[in-house]
């Protein structure tokens, strides 16, 4: 599989609150996630199949490390954004 673009839904951004700025920050971490691919796929020993490139990231922990980071940065911005339908004070959830 070797996808050749990137589809992102605007509208479900905007519902939740986006504004142009939250647009350039989005855009900012699919480069650095996009960035992050390219040094893993240069790091894969051999292939260029979805699971090698599994292989390689499960076999390095500083592609670990670095996808963690990256995750816990995403989610740390999408958490000041309400997820339309949802209200906190109804949810049940563990932090």
């Amino acid at each position: 599989m070797v996808p050749g673009g990137i589809r992102m839904g605007t509208p479900a951004l905007t519902s939740r609150g986006f504004l142009e700025a939250d647009f350039v920050k989005v855009a900012e971490f699919f480069d650095e996630a996009l960035k992050l691919a390219l040094k893993i796929k240069a790091a894969e020993p051999k292939g260029a199949k979805l699971k090698d490139f599994e292989a390689t990231v499960q076999s390095n922990k500083e592609f670990q490390y670095e996808i963690s980071k990256l995750r816990h940065e995403v989610e740390k911005f999408s958490k000041q954004f309400a997820i339309v339908g949802f209200e906190k004070e109804t949810m049940k959830y563990r932090e």
